[in-house]
């Protein structure tokens, strides 16, 4: 049974300003024809389908198209992330095909999807959709306070009985003891398929980017990797960056979201994860490469070298460029995005950093013409030449005098001032 692991698709997402629909659209014409070639079984995608709890039109008729062609050649296994609305993601999902299954209520912790290959081969998936500590703990608590034995005579009319602690690692541990519960009594009866766990979480030793936005609750967001132990595999969504994550007896693996979000991820490579199972469990594991369709890049150096040909190549990627020369050069951006279409993100950074302003003691006096020359030596981060300072002193003396001389030729290039200090 062969089984692709994708996650946080962020349809409707940009770039920067930069809309990235055409990447998202190559990408599910490259995973299509992947479920084709590879004999894809089962598409799991582990949350983050959409980008915003409420996507535009274009992003949910882009979802509702892409799920139509990949249901005519697989089963697809689907459920909320942090990013998604549980409610709105799972509206009339009992009343949607058989080739396409989305999870996204709480009551459905605990139940599998049971999965069949076209070699008759059978797997459990247990999703579990991102929880939300503090709207799931108490729906959490009483499914788990149902499993235990109960005596006649107990009280169970308080509310804080029900109520599972508020962390992400709680409410991660009461929906696997759910899972566990349906597991154990299933391998009891003899079922022997190989059980996959689907979850949405920070996972202790995972590396985020950049883009994956912050879940922490009472300053902990992590959820232990032992906790998964037990299980075949557990197919993670919510981190952007491929990886897999040690700690735990069970194989841990974020697919990673197909296109770069952020340039935190330019040197990151995109891939899904091909699983291949057996009856008795996990048989191969491959990570295949998604293709790229525009690059991300960043570039930091002088603005010379930045528009020479040594960045040539690099002309037609995403582009975050950051200029090191000492002092600002004129019409930076313009400059760059002439040569450079696609720099969505441009930034000087010289060697120089103003230092701290110096308050005046106490009687002190400056002449505004001081001012004036400490002003532009900070703001270039170098002393006034010659020429600028004379050019300090013309202006000054002619408000002084009320005079209305020819400014500019008091530099030497007869440039204007704005050109002349900077």
């Amino acid at each position: 049974m062969r089984i692709l692991h994708t996650s946080d698709w962020h349809i409707g997402r940009s770039l920067h300003g930069a809309d990235l629909s055409d990447a998202v659209d190559a990408f599910i014409d490259w995973l299509e024809e992947q479920i084709r070639e590879q004999a894809v079984d089962v598409l799991l995608i582990s949350g983050d389908i959409f980008d915003r709890a409420v996507p535009p039109v274009r992003a949910v008729r882009r979802l509702s198209q892409a799920l139509s062609r990949l249901c005519e050649v697989t089963t697809v296994v689907a459920m909320p992330g942090n990013h998604d609305s549980a409610l709105r993601l799972g509206f009339a999902a009992d009343l949607m095909r058989p080739e396409l299954r989305i999870v996204s209520a709480i009551s459905a912790i605990g139940s599998p999807i049971v999965c069949e290959g076209r070699d008759r081969q059978r797997c459990l998936v247990y999703p579990i959709p991102y929880l939300e500590p503090d709207l799931v703990r108490r729906e959490l608590g009483e499914r788990l306070a149902d499993l235990l034995p109960r005596p006649a005579d107990s009280d169970t009319d308080t509310d804080t009985e029900f109520l599972v602690a508020r962390s992400h690692q709680a409410v991660m541990d009461a929906a696997l003891s759910l899972i566990r519960a349906d597991l154990n009594q299933r391998r009891h009866e003899g079922e022997d398929a190989p059980a996959i766990v689907m979850t949405h979480a920070f996972i202790t030793g995972a590396t985020p980017s950049d883009s994956e936005r912050d879940i922490r609750v009472g300053g902990v967001e992590n959820v232990g990797a032992a906790t998964f132990d037990g299980f075949d595999y557990v197919a993670a969504g919510h981190l952007h960056r491929p990886q897999d994550i040690a700690g735990s007896t069970t194989p841990i693996r974020y697919a990673g979201s197909p296109v770069a979000y952020s340039f935190s991820e330019a040197a990151a490579p995109k891939t899904v994860t091909l699983l291949e199972f057996g009856p008795d469990g996990l048989h191969s594991l491959e990570h295949l490469p998604v293709p790229c369709w525009r690059p991300l890049s960043v570039i930091r150096d002088s603005l010379d070298a930045i528009l020479s040909e040594a960045y040539a190549p690099l002309r037609s990627h995403f582009t975050s460029i950051t200029v090191t020369d000492d002092a600002r050069p004129a019409q930076l951006t313009t400059r760059i995005r002439e040569v450079f279409p696609y720099a969505l993100v441009v930034l000087h950074e010289g060697s120089y950093s103003p230092r701290a302003a110096v308050a005046p003691r106490a009687g002190e006096t400056r002449s505004a013409h001081d001012v004036t020359v400490d002003f532009f030596e900070e703001m270039s981060g170098a002393p006034l030449s010659g020429a600028e300072r004379a050019l300090i002193d013309r202006l000054w003396a002619d408000l002084r005098t009320g005079e209305r001389g020819d400014i500019a030729d008091a530099s030497p290039a007869s440039a204007t001032p704005q050109e002349v200090m900077a």
